[in-house]
């Protein structure tokens, strides 16, 4: 053969190979103006085909297939001007950083009345009313990013990190029978990487995955009116804030402070659409004051959820944290504790069914707890270095490795207990 003719053929190969590999985007989201990283934000193709968020530092690590490089990358998120990059150019850069502009509206457009009572509580129900018409309410599919991790007495104790596929068998249609079971969904494991779980104390985790999605309200609306009605919560404040903008669609901002004697005190923000009634975005914090003398019951719980448009116009849930706070004593010593987890949901798509995962007592307990059917693939982790890259995660990173390093740490899989009893 020719040695032009090779070099052309070696060179057809390797672009070929190159190509067919997937794209990974790893950066952060900032504000234009403020040059301070934006949380949360909605990231992602122009045809919707894929989508992730940026986290609570504002970073992302984003998967993509080969074919994603003749589409373009947009970032929307609430209060921010949509933009969009060519995902080809962001491809070649080695930091990304992709700055937004805030949005402002003219007064002349909306006058900003903060009010309470029945104007936000009507917006409330209309968006509880507007579920299925905004919302799959057919069985479907999450393909996501799950993280967890938790502090003990000011140090960092245990991480882990999973792809997982979510399975919703019920969608977002609301519940015919008066009584709202918890969360349904049944979460499959597709790679798994745990470090250690160094912990002094006998609490190991508490908070974990379906937590996290119980806490979606929008998903589980029925189960929290009736939970809310059992807790005989009081209505100390419902207003709307103020105005902003997704995209080009005025959205209400309402604040909420619910009291319950029995439990304690709900507070957060709900975004809502002002055109079709859709919740973008809902913040919860929870103060409970009933635990406070409990031994080893949450305090303080926090979490967040955004929700995007799948390629069905359907919004779906795109992103969600939650963590709490507590403490415990065991033998006179005190132990104060710090939950983690958050997960980034890539792509959702209809799906009727999806197989069960091996041991079905796992569902509602920890990553940490799932069976090792699988061990550890060093190989599929080469392209996922947020979690090591991230100035964020310093501390972390060092608190894990002060007894050997995570590496090691995640070829065992986890199974060394250091610590406790």
């Amino acid at each position: 053969m020719p040695r032009f003719l090779f070099f052309m053929l070696w060179c057809a190969i390797s672009a070929t190979g190159v190509w067919a590999q997937d794209i990974v985007l790893t950066g952060k989201v900032i504000d234009a103006q403020t040059h301070e990283t934006v949380p949360f934000a909605n990231i992602r193709t122009l045809k919707k085909t894929t989508t992730t968020s940026s986290n609570l530092n504002g970073e992302f690590e984003w998967h993509l297939p080969a074919s994603a490089l003749t589409d373009s990358l947009a970032i929307s998120c609430i209060g921010y001007e949509t933009r969009r990059w060519s995902i080809a150019r962001l491809a070649r850069e080695k930091e990304i950083v992709l700055a937004i502009n805030p949005k402002t509206y003219s007064l002349q457009e909306v006058v900003i009345t903060p009010n309470s009572g029945p104007k936000a509580a009507d917006i409330i129900q209309k968006a509880i009313d507007h579920i299925p018409d905004n919302y799959p309410v057919n069985p479907f599919v999450m393909h996501g990013f799950y993280r967890e991790y938790f502090r003990e007495n000011g140090n960092f104790v245990a991480f882990a990190e999973a792809s997982v596929n979510i399975h919703d068998p019920e969608g977002y249609r609301r519940s015919k029978s008066k009584k709202q079971n918890k969360a349904k969904e049944i979460i499959q494991v597709e790679e798994l990487r745990v470090s250690d779980i160094c912990n002094k104390g006998d609490y190991v985790l508490y908070i974990d995955l379906n937590y996290a999605l119980r806490s979606n309200f929008v998903r589980n609306v029925d189960f929290w009116k009736d939970f809310g009605d059992q807790m005989n919560y009081k209505t100390e404040r419902l207003t709307i804030d103020e105005m902003t903008y997704l995209d080009k669609d005025l959205v209400y901002v309402i604040s909420y402070d619910m009291l319950s004697r029995r439990t304690g005190r709900y507070s957060g923000k709900l975004y809502i659409r002002s055109n079709d009634y859709a919740v973008l975005k809902i913040e919860l914090n929870v103060q409970n004051s009933s635990n406070a003398n409990m031994n080893g019951a949450p305090q303080q719980t926090k979490a967040t959820m955004t929700f995007a448009e799948n390629s069905e116009g359907k919004l779906c849930l795109n992103y969600i944290n939650a963590n709490h706070e507590l403490s415990y004593i065991v033998n006179d010593q005190q132990y104060q504790l710090h939950f983690f987890s958050e997960l980034i949901v890539n792509h959702s798509e209809p799906q009727s069914s999806m197989p069960m995962i091996a041991d079905e007592t796992v569902l509602k307990s920890s990553i940490f707890y799932q069976p090792r059917y699988r061990t550890f693939a060093p190989e599929y982790w080469k392209s996922y270095k947020l979690f090591e890259n991230s100035l964020n995660n310093t501390l972390i990173i060092n608190d894990l490795q002060r007894t050997r390093p995570l590496d090691t740490q995640y070829k065992a899989n986890g199974k060394l207990k250091i610590g406790g009893r």
